[in-house]
């Protein structure tokens, strides 16, 4: 699967911007910034479809009107936000990496219907011996199988979801030691765990924003 060169351009001039000072994404205030230009656009978007848009305020002529002049509002503040063009390439960048985690949840979700699809027992006692429900699953399942098979056969996704599970439990490990240490081994701790973002952070959004590619291809 080869990546589009608009996607490739985008990682480039994003790769940067996104990494905050310890090599991961930035923080809350740029996650809330793009959270309200989505709903921004949701309600320009919403403003421009009028049959939905009838539809959601049942024809009401009064309602549409007041909505309409919320849409102007939103219109012009979405249009100063989208000149900010550090702000759109780190929601771009905060879009892919949401994306790629929700791919690597969803896939270990599939694998664990797959063990327990596979173990009378639990299966059994999950569904109290209902071998409708118990014939639902293992159909869903099936389903399950064909999908991981095809997202498992995409190497690039399976490195980001091993790199993001490596972080995660790296992150774990310091902040289990430096609970359970004395303040000076609490603070190699952490010295450790900034080192592992510093080395590893930028290239996981690296590796982020290019599965992110192929998964829109």
């Amino acid at each position: 699967m080869q990546f589009s060169s608009i996607f490739l351009t985008l990682l480039a001039a994003t790769a940067v911007a996104a990494k905050g000072h310890n090599g991961t994404t930035k923080a809350v205030t740029d996650k809330s910034l793009c959270k309200q230009m989505a709903k921004l656009q949701d309600t320009v978007d919403l403003a421009a479809n009028t049959t939905k848009l009838d539809a959601k305020l049942k024809n009401n002529a009064t309602k549409i009107a007041d909505f309409e002049a919320k849409a102007s509002a939103a219109a012009t503040t979405l249009q100063t936000m989208q000149s900010n063009t550090t702000l759109v390439s780190t929601c771009a960048v905060i879009a892919a990496a949401n994306k790629v985690a929700d791919t690597c949840d969803n896939m270990k979700e599939i694998e664990k219907n797959m063990a327990l699809a596979a173990n009378t027992t639990k299966l059994d006692s999950k569904f109290k011996g209902n071998a409708t429900k118990i014939a639902e699953f293992q159909a869903k399942v099936s389903a399950q199988a064909t999908k991981l098979d095809t997202l498992n056969s995409n190497a690039t996704l399976t490195s980001a979801c091993s790199a993001i599970s490596a972080s995660a439990a790296a992150k774990k490990a310091a902040k289990a030691s430096a609970t359970s240490s004395s303040s000076t081994a609490s603070s190699t701790a952490k010295s450790g765990a900034a080192i592992i973002d510093a080395k590893t952070g930028g290239v996981l959004s690296l590796v982020v924003m290019a599965v992110a590619g192929t998964l829109m291809l």
